[in-house]
């Protein structure tokens, strides 16, 4: 019986993963920490540690680095442990350095503001050069043949993980006696200003370059390759409140697509863990859905997530990516593969007893010609995805579960859905899976109504399937009895109007046996699968 799923929990968003390594580094996006070293004193940029910052997705990392008797630590202006944090710099490569040996498929970049000599980062390399093993060196003989980026895949076999980045130029270069290697930041990226304004009341989401002579269209650096961009998108003053601000979606987004009009590699904000940039990340890395409050895909974006990354959540849980309980109506869907599916209920532990809606992926979709799903209360078939709608009293504004499976098994989701009024209408009376075989009496089925059922809804049923509702609690054929023989694959929604006539098309056949009646009379069900 579907009344239950698998048990559901709180998900959080996965910004990190890349599903296709093939991507080069100018094709992903990394969330960057800005100020990430500065999560203690008065005025915090982030509220949590950098090894918090890791284990939420988070691969880049703004430190501001300064030397104070004799010794380089990460701090902020005048470096006041009473305003901000003042830390070693070793402590926090060490816990970049224990991440990236730990966790061997993490890409990690390095952006440093630092306010030292050379010399000074040499001395520490030396000192400790565990902490700068995995660097990135463009100049390797690894790269001498490419024309662009490595590949993510190429970055994580050759163990150069950790590009370290240069915000001024005296620093850059191959360190001495070593392989470890920091790149300018002019030479690599464009960089629009930071600053979105001054005060809470301010939101300037315009997007200028940093650096006059390097125009934010620039398009190739060093070798020659992809200048990768950077976003900064937060305000001068790192208050709470704009985390919740600046992170929503919608402005993250148009400072993308109508300010900035270049996909950034970098997005460097304040306060990582509030807003929707991770779970923003997550879908432009992977590809996924955007919810929206109106029909159509209109009104204020609900949440966005990726379609290849395994989910399973109530939208009554405490992290739920974002996505508000009862509030989408349709989706935008952009760079989703073949074989992906997400399943939305209206109850909030999964259940098929109340509406639910699947949404196949039959063809790839591109990042850049996305399609909508109008209404998530309707069936539509496209060219390129499926949505089999269960009906009953409406899911849009109402979903309050949802479930994603990157590589759907194919039939998963087939079901007999059984109806309280002719013809497929009223609400749900029950539903049963069509992936097993089995026997199901529903007056021991808690979730379901007895003798209510007046029409049936097969969905998305294996050939050779074989469903038989009873007016017998016990499956008796001595009463009422219909059965369905699925005769071809379906792969949409089929609705037998009523439960009391037999018939065939070149889908289904229908034989009933009468006696006295099976509408609003179903007691039993049996399921036969091949």
């Amino acid at each position: 019986m579907l009344a239950v799923s698998t048990t559901a929990h709180a998900e959080l968003a996965r910004p990190d993963h890349i599903a296709d390594s093939s991507k080069r580094l100018d094709e992903i996006v990394m969330v960057m920490a800005h100020n990430a070293f500065n999560h203690a004193g008065v005025l915090p940029n982030q509220r949590l540690t950098i090894q918090q910052q890791l284990d939420r997705g988070v691969r880049g990392f703004m430190l501001d680095v300064h030397k104070k008797s004799g010794e380089l630590y990460v701090c902020h202006g005048t470096c006041n442990p009473a305003i901000s944090r003042v830390a070693p710099l070793s402590r926090d490569l060490e816990t970049i350095q224990r991440f990236l040996d730990t966790h061997p498929s993490a890409v990690i970049a390095i952006h440093l503001e630092p306010y030292i000599e050379k010399a000074d980062l040499e001395r520490l390399r030396d000192q400790r050069p565990d902490l700068f093993k995995h660097t990135f060196n463009p100049r390797s003989p690894s790269w001498q043949a490419h024309k662009n980026w490595p590949t993510i895949k190429e970055l994580q076999s050759s163990n150069q993980r950790l590009l370290l980045i240069s915000q001024d130029q005296k620093i850059s270069g191959d360190l001495t006696n070593s392989t470890s290697h920091v790149m300018f930041d002019q030479d690599i990226m464009v960089q629009n200003t930071y600053n979105i304004g001054d005060t809470i009341g301010q939101h300037d989401f315009s997007c200028t370059t940093r650096w006059n002579g390097i125009p934010l269209n620039t398009e190739t650096g060093l070798k020659g390759w992809k200048r990768l961009f950077l976003m900064n998108h937060f305000h001068k003053v790192p208050e709470l409140i704009h985390g919740d601000y600046d992170n929503h979606w919608e402005y993250i987004e148009a400072r993308e697509i109508k300010h900035c009009k270049r996909m950034p590699n970098f997005v460097a904000i304040d306060s990582v863990e509030r807003g929707d940039a991770l779970e923003y990340v997550e879908h432009r890395n992977n590809g996924g859905v955007v919810a929206y409050e109106g029909d159509d895909a209109t009104q204020n974006v609900v949440c966005g997530f990726s379609s290849a990354i395994a989910h399973n959540w109530s939208m009554k849980d405490g992290e739920r990516l974002g996505c508000e309980n009862d509030e989408m109506r349709s989706l935008k869907i952009r760079g989703v593969k073949k074989g992906q599916r997400i399943t939305f209920h209206d109850r909030a532990d999964g259940g098929r007893d109340d509406d639910f809606g699947v949404l196949n992926i039959d063809r790839d979709i591109p990042w850049d010609s996305p399609v909508v799903l109008n209404t998530l209360d309707s069936v539509q078939y496209r060219p390129a995805f499926r949505y089999l709608y269960s009906g009953g009293n409406g899911l849009a504004g109402k979903v309050s579960h949802i479930k994603v499976e990157p590589a759907a098994s194919p039939h998963g989701e087939a079901a007999v859905i059984l109806m309280r009024g002719d013809g497929g209408t009223q609400r749900i009376s029950c539903a049963f899976g069509l992936t097993r075989s089995s026997f199901w009496n529903i007056k021991n089925e808690p979730s379901c109504h007895n003798d209510d059922a007046r029409s049936v809804k097969v969905m998305a049923a294996k050939k050779g399937t074989v469903i038989t509702l009873y007016d017998s609690p016990s499956g008796s054929t001595s009463d009422d009895y219909t059965t369905f023989r699925i005769k071809q694959d379906l792969t949409k929604v089929w609705t037998v109007v009523t439960l009391e006539e037999s018939g065939e098309n070149e889908y289904m056949a229908v034989k009933h046996h009468h006696v006295n009646g099976l509408n609003g009379k179903v007691s039993a069900v049996r399921v036969s699968v091949p």
